[in-house]
């Protein structure tokens, strides 16, 4: 095989193991209760962002690559791994004023549009989100 043959080879390789057709979409914006979506957040200039009161009606957050913001808070995914029906995510937070540190979260994948937070010590204890449509 020629050397230009085989860059081409290993071009293809990579492009197609890191695509993965079936990896979850967080991008968006995910409340825990879909019926108040439009109170928990707005769109302006093409941007969605969280209303002033969004914590009266359940709060949420926006996923927007690799950065996760909430009213108080904003993480940086710094890892994102999916496995079984699970997605397990690494972020480093941290809110206007203090360092959070790194945090771990696990969500199940119940579809695109609906996940719920899991937690290890308390699998009996979950908090279901739902992506909105804005």
């Amino acid at each position: 095989m020629s050397k230009a043959a085989a860059r081409m080879f290993f071009g293809a390789v990579c492009v197609l193991f890191s695509w993965s057709a079936h990896a979850f979409d967080l991008n968006g914006a995910w409340t825990a209760d879909a019926s108040n979506c439009n109170k928990v957040f707005v769109k302006k200039n093409n941007k969605i962002s969280m209303t002033r009161n969004s914590d009266v009606f359940g709060g949420g957050f926006i996923v927007e690559g690799n950065l996760m913001r909430g009213q108080a808070k904003t993480c940086k995914l710094t890892s994102k791994k999916e496995e079984g029906g699970v997605l397990h995510l690494i972020a480093a937070c941290s809110t206007e004023i203090a360092v959070l540190g790194t945090q771990e979260v696990s969500a199940k994948i119940e579809n695109e549009d609906r996940i719920t937070r899991i937690y290890p010590s308390f699998p009996e204890m979950g908090i279901s989100f739902y992506r909105c449509k804005i």
